[in-house]
Protein backbone atom coordinates (compact mmCIF):
# COMPACT_ATOMS: atom_id res chain seq x y z
CA UNK A 1 0.00 0.00 0.00
CA UNK A 2 1.26 3.48 -0.81
CA UNK A 3 2.11 5.80 2.01
CA UNK A 4 0.08 9.03 2.28
CA UNK A 5 3.13 10.99 1.12
CA UNK A 6 3.58 8.76 -1.94
CA UNK A 7 -0.10 9.07 -2.75
CA UNK A 8 0.08 12.88 -2.42
CA UNK A 9 2.94 13.03 -4.95
CA UNK A 10 1.20 10.65 -7.35
CA UNK A 11 -1.86 12.91 -7.34
CA UNK A 12 0.27 16.05 -7.63
CA UNK A 13 2.26 14.63 -10.56
CA UNK A 14 -0.96 13.63 -12.34
CA UNK A 15 -2.30 17.17 -11.89
CA UNK A 16 0.92 18.74 -13.18
CA UNK A 17 0.95 16.36 -16.15
CA UNK A 18 -2.60 17.40 -17.09
CA UNK A 19 -1.74 21.10 -16.76
CA UNK A 20 1.33 20.77 -18.96
CA UNK A 21 -0.56 18.76 -21.58
CA UNK A 22 -3.29 21.42 -21.58
CA UNK A 23 -0.53 23.85 -22.61
CA UNK A 24 0.61 21.60 -25.47
CA UNK A 25 3.58 20.00 -23.72
CA UNK A 26 4.44 16.36 -24.26
CA UNK A 27 4.73 14.86 -20.78
CA UNK A 28 6.34 11.62 -19.67
CA UNK A 29 6.31 10.38 -16.08
CA UNK A 30 8.87 7.78 -15.06
CA UNK A 31 8.78 5.72 -11.90
CA UNK A 32 12.57 5.33 -11.72
CA UNK A 33 15.85 6.17 -13.48
CA UNK A 34 15.75 3.10 -15.71
CA UNK A 35 12.29 3.99 -16.95
CA UNK A 36 13.35 7.61 -17.52
CA UNK A 37 16.34 6.41 -19.58
CA UNK A 38 14.05 4.19 -21.64
CA UNK A 39 11.63 7.06 -22.30
CA UNK A 40 14.45 9.35 -23.42
CA UNK A 41 16.10 6.78 -25.69
CA UNK A 42 12.98 5.20 -27.19
CA UNK A 43 10.45 8.02 -27.30
CA UNK A 44 11.96 11.49 -26.96
CA UNK A 45 15.21 11.14 -28.95
CA UNK A 46 13.57 9.35 -31.93
CA UNK A 47 10.76 11.92 -32.09
CA UNK A 48 12.98 14.99 -31.75
CA UNK A 49 15.98 13.64 -33.72
CA UNK A 50 18.47 16.13 -32.24
CA UNK A 51 21.84 16.78 -33.84
CA UNK A 52 23.28 18.00 -30.55
CA UNK A 53 22.44 17.94 -26.85
CA UNK A 54 23.80 20.26 -24.18
CA UNK A 55 24.72 18.87 -20.81
CA UNK A 56 25.31 21.04 -17.75
CA UNK A 57 26.98 18.47 -15.51
CA UNK A 58 23.93 16.80 -13.95
CA UNK A 59 25.00 13.71 -12.08
CA UNK A 60 21.48 12.33 -12.48
CA UNK A 61 22.01 12.40 -16.24
CA UNK A 62 25.21 10.38 -15.74
CA UNK A 63 23.60 7.98 -13.24
CA UNK A 64 20.83 7.05 -15.69
CA UNK A 65 23.43 5.97 -18.23
CA UNK A 66 22.20 8.58 -20.69
CA UNK A 67 25.51 10.44 -20.77
CA UNK A 68 27.45 7.35 -21.88
CA UNK A 69 24.73 6.25 -24.28
CA UNK A 70 24.48 9.62 -25.98
CA UNK A 71 28.21 10.41 -26.10
CA UNK A 72 28.71 7.05 -27.83
CA UNK A 73 25.99 7.85 -30.37
CA UNK A 74 27.79 9.14 -33.48
CA UNK A 75 24.64 10.89 -34.72
CA UNK A 76 24.38 13.17 -31.69
CA UNK A 77 26.94 15.68 -30.42
CA UNK A 78 26.91 16.16 -26.64
CA UNK A 79 28.09 19.63 -25.66
CA UNK A 80 29.23 19.98 -22.06
CA UNK A 81 28.36 23.39 -20.63
CA UNK A 82 29.98 24.14 -17.31
CA UNK A 83 28.46 26.79 -15.07
CA UNK A 84 31.70 28.81 -15.17
CA UNK A 85 31.54 28.99 -18.96
CA UNK A 86 27.84 29.80 -18.91
CA UNK A 87 28.40 32.68 -16.50
CA UNK A 88 31.52 33.83 -18.34
CA UNK A 89 33.79 33.23 -15.33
Amino acid sequence: MDSPVDRFWQIRLADIKLSLEANNFDVFVAQNAAEARNIVLNKIIPNVAPKSISWGGSMTFVATGLYDELTNNKKIRVKVILINEYLGL
